[in-house]
């Protein structure tokens, strides 16, 4: 009878301990608070990535994760103490786009991924248009291939998709100049130069001007120049988009 009184007791009270573990462990396993997209800059053939740190709970531990630009697939590249507040990436591809997301860890507490920086590292493909008649137009396109920056010249006629395939010998290879646009129209325009001078102003006296240096002042103006023909070529992106390229001019992608 005392066996069954005591059990009786004690059942509410191992309910109850079992109840403030369970919520205990359940407080310990809490996600951190999402952290802040981190900062993305390209330092040439590498990234470096930066992160502020909330003021509570301050996490240990932040894991860096790197995407293509359509943000379907990150993985892990980096994890380091979260006082280091910056990571370097050097196993990134020149003319690449890239996106970063940090996450940070303290305990067994995990937060969520933040939100995608997006960074495009050693420069964008290029089409700068030379010039060229008004049947003919010769473009240089430059493209990144295997870590390297590499360029090619195309002479185009209208209807003519800007690149081509052409042999790259840094490369030993043949690569694929076509960036999309094409040529679609070729036209006279003008052009007016613009030319600089500088002159000194003067007193009612006639004598320099000059400031608490003892430095004569003088101001400069810009007036137009003479004018001149150039040639203005039209490109029709692959989105829809109507460009127009003047002689020296570049497109980027």
């Amino acid at each position: 009878m005392l066996k069954g009184i005591a059990l009786y007791l004690v059942f509410p009270v191992v309910i109850a301990v079992a109840a403030w573990t369970a919520l205990h462990t359940s407080a310990q396993v809490a996600e951190l608070p999402q952290p802040n997209a981190p900062l993305a800059i390209a330092a040439g053939d590498s990234v470096s990535i930066a992160w502020s740190l909330p003021a509570k709970p301050k996490p240990e531990t932040v894991v860096i994760y790197r995407g293509t630009s359509d943000g379907q697939q990150f993985v892990e590249v980096g994890r380091v103490p979260a006082s280091d507040l910056r990571f370097s990436d050097d196993k990134v591809t020149l003319g690449q786009t890239y996106q970063y997301r940090v996450q940070t860890i303290k305990g067994s507490k995990n937060s969520a991924l933040s939100e995608p920086a997006e960074i495009l590292v050693g420069g964008s493909a290029k089409i700068t248009f030379l010039g060229g008649s008004i049947d003919r137009a010769l473009f240089e396109v430059v493209v990144f291939r295997r870590g390297r920056r590499v360029s090619a010249q195309f002479v185009q006629k209208m209807g003519d998709a800007i690149g081509d395939l052409a042999y790259v010998d840094e490369l030993d290879s043949v690569e694929d100049f076509r960036l999309g646009p094409v040529l679609t129209k070729l036209s006279i325009g003008v052009a007016e130069s613009k030319e600089n001078a500088s002159l000194p102003l003067t007193t009612a006296s006639g004598q320099p001007l000059k400031d608490s240096a003892g430095r004569e002042v003088k101001i400069d103006f810009e007036f137009p120049g003479d004018t001149h023909e150039i040639i203005i070529a039209t490109l029709l992106a692959k989105d829809g988009r109507t460009l127009q390229l003047k002689e020296g001019e570049s497109y980027s992608r």
